[in-house]
């Protein structure tokens, strides 16, 4: 039963999230209330997710009192955090084994449904699935490659090496940057600072990653034509097109790939930030405010595409720190294993993750999972 309403909550969130502000609050209750004590426990997990939660309301009252106005979307964006805790909550009472069984569902659902991929890639150029984009899906698929790669859910060795390729197949035809970015990142790492593995793994890691990265590059067209247009970004050149950002109500940061825009884009919008008040730079300009379609600067067409640079301007400098805390806490919680580090700062460096439903129920999932799993250890 945990299983299902796991897998159902997983792919609701994927066609059609909306419905979890209300499902997720009312599957913790039911499940709060049918414990032997009927009420509410938090382990680690579930405390860190309530922190977040009151560190958002906290400034919701602070920016409401402060600018004298209450937006309806940052209401919904504290409810979004909400959500993502209860959901922490609901998790938090279910066996260690049912999570396990839901990465097997879904690794065997991603791999059934790769000729759906192909096909998406054929005719649109990305895969996503049911998705609402490909990096939504690239980052749920990553997750999904970490938890095959270093937990090993089935016992069969064949198996698990059969879904990952699988897995990492359905990545690919993402052509996501940030989503093969997060494999290739969590790979280099673990072949040059793990210490749990013999040198001539971390030399087979280490291959396998340039191999992975020269395939990605051949792939994907698009890939390559990120790396070469790194060759534009010059200090000169960015902060040429952040002064002078629109030309005849055009703006000046694309045609260079996605990656320079993101640069010129996020040099822009921290520029126009960093000249408010000294209340909107402590404090920020507000829950959600840079949600698409309540962007805060006219120049503003889209998301950030960067959740470190939404909390900023969102939350201020004094919320950024207190942000920079959600990765203390669970790298301290899940014994310093900054492979969980990675998985969340890499797709939070490149995408809108914080309003990504698909991304936060799978990373929650793997949270749990780590936090259970280090419990049955000592015990």
């Amino acid at each position: 039963m945990n299983v299902i309403v796991i897998l159902f909550c997983f792919f609701l969130a994927g066609f059609f999230h909306q419905g979890l502000y209300v499902l997720i609050p009312f599957l913790s209750i039911y499940y709060i209330s049918n414990q032997k004590e009927s009420r509410l426990t938090l382990n680690p997990i579930s405390k860190i997710y309530l922190y977040v939660v009151l560190v958002v309301l906290g400034f919701f009252v602070v920016q409401s009192i402060l600018y004298f106005e209450i937006k309806i979307f940052s209401i919904k964006g504290l409810l979004r955090f909400l959500a993502y805790f209860l959901f922490a909550v609901l998790i938090s009472y279910v066996n260690i084994k049912d999570i396990k069984h839901f990465f097997k569902i879904a690794a065997f659902y991603f791999v059934l449904t790769i000729p759906v991929g192909i096909y998406q890639f054929l005719e649109w150029g990305r895969y996503r699935n049911t998705w609402d984009h490909s990096n939504h899906l690239a980052y749920v698929l990553s997750m999904t490659i970490y938890f095959f790669i270093f937990h090993k859910p089935f016992k069969n060795k064949k198996v698990n090496l059969f879904c990952i390729i699988g897995l990492i197949v359905s990545l690919i035809l993402t052509t996501s940057t940030g989503g093969i970015l997060v494999l290739l990142v969590l790979l280099g790492y673990n072949a040059i600072k793990s210490k749990r593995i013999s040198f001539v793994k971390k030399i087979t890691f280490l291959v396998l990653t340039i191999i992975a990265t020269i395939f990605a590059i051949n792939f994907s067209e698009k890939i390559a034509y990120q790396l070469e247009s790194v060759n534009f970004l010059t200090y000169e050149f960015v902060m040429e097109r952040v002064e002078i950002y629109t030309i005849d109500g055009v703006n000046r940061a694309g045609g260079f790939g996605s990656f320079v825009w993101r640069i010129i884009y996020w040099s822009k919008l921290m520029y126009t930030f960093f000249s408010e008040s000294f209340l909107q730079i402590t404090f920020g300009v507000g829950v959600d405010h840079l949600t698409k379609g309540y962007m805060p600067y006219e120049f503003m067409d889209k998301d950030p595409h960067n959740d470190f640079v939404k909390v900023l301007l969102e939350y201020g400098v004094l919320g950024l720190l207190l942000f920079l805390g959600f990765f203390r806490k669970v790298y301290k919680v899940l014994n310093k294993n900054f492979n969980i580090v990675i998985l969340i700062a890499v797709p939070m460096f490149f995408g809108n993750t914080i309003v990504n439903y698909p991304f936060n129920v799978t990373l929650i999932l793997i949270l749990m999972y780590e936090l259970k799993k280090n419990y049955s250890k000592i015990n």
